[in-house]
């Protein structure tokens, strides 16, 4: 079965109903239970809702008959997307998220305004901690509903993803955290971050378990996997030229973040390896200190973008997304509703 129709209000609707049943299971604990189901509430709005979508247009392209299993796990998908993003604010430090404060900075300001003991800080971490944890609960719970209308290979592939994402990040941390003057041996770590914490959850297993609850063949569920790995890299990749170069209204993060938090992408591994003097120096300056300034965070930007850092990396998004529509196509009987979001993971601007 194929639509055309835009899935996200019913995506939007099965996140509120496995939503509402962990905040039905948190009740008894009274107002700690409303504090995280409203984070939670406010931490799974405003997303785009890609990964769910992906999910569901593999699933039209199998010719799925099931679309409310489909759709509990395109809901599920979204919401281990919000346990990671919460988790992921609090290990990056990240303070905004979708253009609001991010949720530990919330949990932090009403420990402030209480006047409770403590540091504010610390209870605010220890909440977005304990919403992205709920949030992986309710992921796990859709993909066990779902599994129970189409087999337990989607719960597998549910299971396998959120090992491998949870390993990936600890590698970005590790990576994040690596000596300066190891970063231009570290092109080969930067790909790995990408393929297990991104592409994994981005375009991988979103595939692999619309396939899955279609019913397909496990020879077409193994090829949309290997369809998703670049289609995941194209996806990372210009997500850290956003990082640089978006407008902060359009992407809800602050321009040069990234650089900020210390992250080691291609772009700044690029601008190390191939920049002069002064480009490395201007990228290094900035390169996971928070106190940055927004002058020097530009020139950082300059001289990244005069290394050739940017083109590099926009002529490996384009091959990645061109190696993704071949394997999609090759996959699928109807790969038009896959290639479609291919064009948009590629060629969105936030």
């Amino acid at each position: 079965m194929r639509t055309a129709e835009d899935p996200r209000p019913e995506i939007a609707d099965r996140t509120a109903r496995l939503l509402a049943w962990a905040a039905a299971a948190m009740a008894p604990a009274g107002v700690a239970a409303d504090d995280i189901a409203a984070r939670l509430a406010a931490s799974s709005e405003g997303g785009k809702a890609f990964r769910g979508r992906l999910l569901l247009a593999a699933f039209d392209g199998c010719s799925g008959s099931d679309r409310e299993a489909a759709l509990g796990l395109a809901a599920a998908l979204e919401l281990f997307q919000t346990a990671a993003l919460l988790h992921d604010d609090v290990l990056d430090g990240s303070d905004t998220r979708r253009g609001r404060p991010a949720a530990h900075k919330v949990f932090e300001a009403q420990h402030r305004e209480a006047g409770w003991h403590g540091d504010p800080a610390a209870y605010g971490r220890s909440g977005a901690i304990l919403a992205g944890d709920v949030a992986l609960v309710a992921a796990q719970r859709g993909a066990s509903v779902a599994a129970r209308r189409v087999g337990d290979r989607v719960a597998d592939l549910f299971d396998e993803m959120a090992a491998l994402v949870t390993a990936g990040q600890h590698l970005d941390m590790r990576v994040a955290v690596s000596p300066v003057d190891a970063l231009a041996g570290l092109d080969d770590d930067i790909r790995t971050i990408m393929r297990a914490k991104t592409a994994s959850y981005t375009a991988e297993f979103p595939l692999a378990l619309g396939a899955a609850a279609a019913g397909a063949s496990a020879t077409t569920v193994a090829a949309l996997r290997d369809a998703g790995l670049p289609l995941g890299a194209a996806f990372q990749l210009r997500d850290d030229v956003l990082g640089l170069t978006g407008a902060p209204e359009r992407t809800g993060k602050p321009v040069g973040d990234d650089l900020r938090e210390g992250k080691r992408t291609l772009l700044v591994w690029h601008a190390v390896t191939h920049g002069d003097d002064a480009q490395r120096a201007a990228v290094l300056a900035v390169l996971g200190r928070a106190d940055a300034g927004d002058e020097e965070i530009r020139r950082a930007i300059d001289a990244i973008r005069e290394a050739g850092a940017i083109d590099a990396v926009e002529e490996q998004i384009g091959r990645h997304a061109a190696e993704a529509r071949a394997a999609v196509s090759a996959a699928l009987p109807d790969p038009a509703p896959v290639l479609g979001l291919v064009d948009a993971a590629v060629d969105r601007s936030a």
